[in-house]
């Protein structure tokens, strides 16, 4: 039994009809998805009491149905949303009855979805094992402040640095981290992870986290430069982002992974590595599909 069966027993109760694909998402990379899974239904259940996974459950089954929904006529008009940033930030970063069970479904696509879950291997074998001793991780737009707990959780000797511009998201990354007990190794601040007056100076981080956020920019090329400005000379980036995909909050349409190399390009970053899974859709005009990448600077 491992503590994340937790989080798939909620969803069998309560979301029975997604439970059958996502226990074989699971059962096919179990040692990766209960890397994450175990320390965060630990974590959960410590912060939040164990009503928190039918909470994740039911916040995970209103996303999943709202994503097909909305692919679907992203297929059908071939349009994402035109929704301006200001009526994002309202109507779901600054709104925790939205924002609360999005973290859930947040965090739980990575071992949940195929397409993400060789992100989480990524992640932990080409970006958390590769940073020097002693480095210092800056996580944009950090939100449940998973990815940088687990990467403290991974190595003791790291600490991580997040912001992000939700308040609601904040605060369940802070109940997490008390929960963790990494609390002296990490610190975290609402911000505009892409406000560089606020940035400090140049180089500070050995490691960046930038996962899932270039697709809720109508600019991605500021978090790029964002990126550049924070990565020490040496240092390396795990970013991630949507392809094709069309979520509520998702301004930015990335169509081919061609266009995220070209604006890494531009920010003075090269791509060292990549993956990028989907699902295959016989008929369809689009693919949505999760890249990741780890950047660095180009010499």
């Amino acid at each position: 039994m491992h503590d994340g069966d937790k989080f798939l027993d909620a969803l069998q109760r309560k979301a029975k009809l997604l439970y059958p694909a996502v226990k074989r998402t699971v059962d096919g990379a179990p040692d990766d998805c209960y890397w994450l899974l175990d320390p965060l239904a630990r974590w959960t259940e410590s912060a939040f009491g164990v009503d928190a996974f039918d909470l994740a459950a039911r916040g995970y089954a209103r996303y999943a149905m709202e994503v097909n929904r909305l692919q679907l006529a992203y297929e059908s008009s071939g349009e994402f949303s035109s929704s301006s940033h200001e009526e994002v930030v309202q109507a779901v970063y600054d709104n925790p009855d939205y924002m609360i069970p999005y973290m859930w479904a947040a965090v739980l696509i990575y071992p949940y979805w195929p397409s993400m879950v060789r992100h989480i291997a990524f992640l932990r074998d080409r970006f958390i094992r590769q940073l020097p001793e002693q480095a210092a991780i800056l996580e944009l737009a950090c939100g449940h402040g998973a990815l940088g707990l687990l990467a403290i959780e991974e190595r003791k000797d790291l600490r991580v640095d997040g912001v992000d511009l939700s308040p609601a998201a904040i605060d369940i990354a802070l109940r997490l981290r008390q929960a963790s007990g990494h609390e002296t190794r990490s610190t975290l601040k609402v911000m505009d992870a892409l406000d560089l007056q606020q940035a400090g100076a140049p180089g500070r981080y050995t490691g960046v986290l930038a996962a899932m956020l270039a697709e809720h920019l109508h600019e991605p090329e500021r978090l790029f430069r964002t990126i550049a400005h924070h990565l020490a000379p040496e240092g390396i980036c795990f970013f991630s982002t949507a392809l094709e995909s069309a979520q509520k909050d998702h301004v930015y349409e990335f169509r081919t992974e061609a266009e995220v190399l070209t604006m890494a390009a531009d920010a003075g970053l090269r791509v060292v590595e990549l993956v990028c899974d989907g699902p295959r859709r016989s008929g369809a005009r689009y693919r949505p599909r999760a890249l990741a990448a780890i950047l660095e600077h180009r010499n």
